[in-house]
């Protein structure tokens, strides 16, 4: 790789660091091309996508896209650690959560990729750290929640409004079955 072509590798991951809500780092040593593939196809649909990065390349890029907004120099260098062996980077699109869930139940079925940890939010968060941030819910999780939450008493709003109308209507339709039986 030449000096040009590694210099805009680093603008182009710099880049990615930059605009990412978080970043994961693993070691996909093991994997074959179909499941690398897979994995891809499943962070695509998350709305993430997967880059294979030389660690120099690595590292250079994440330093200078992550010091500025980091919460203390010593969290981007635990991040920067982790670019040793074969390194692939995860960039997030907006929901923080998805790709670490995809990331999860891919460790589930392939036991060859480790996720050695992400950069969240200016800090650097660990490999039981994304474990977690998997189980948590996802942005449509949460809006469909939200969403539940500010319905809720509108809904009950319109029950008790309707009540003393369907009392009414069951009244006059148990009288006027007796109305029927005498008649």
């Amino acid at each position: 790789m030449e000096r040009a072509e590694k210099q805009a590798e680093v603008e182009y991951l710099s880049g990615c660091f930059s605009k990412a809500p978080i970043a994961f780092c693993g070691d996909y040593r093991g994997l074959t091309v179909a499941q690398v593939t897979k994995l891809r196809k499943d962070l695509r649909k998350a709305g993430a996508h997967a880059c294979v990065v030389k660690n120099t390349l690595g590292r250079i890029s994440a330093q200078k896209a992550l010091t500025p907004m980091a919460k203390s120099a010593a969290e981007v260098e635990k991040f920067v650690g982790m670019f040793k062996g074969p390194s692939m980077v995860v960039f997030s699109g907006e929901d923080p959560v998805a790709p670490a869930k995809v990331l999860a139940d891919f460790v589930k079925t392939n036991d060859k990729l480790k996720v050695k940890g992400a950069y969240f939010e200016g800090a650097f968060v660990d490999a039981a750290g994304v474990l977690a941030l998997s189980k948590m819910p996802g942005k449509k999780e949460v809006l469909s929640m939200l969403l539940r939450v500010i319905s809720a008493p509108a809904t009950q709003i319109v029950r008790l409004l309707s009540a003393p109308a369907t009392q009414t209507v069951r009244v006059l339709d148990g009288h006027r079955q007796n109305i029927e039986k005498k008649g």
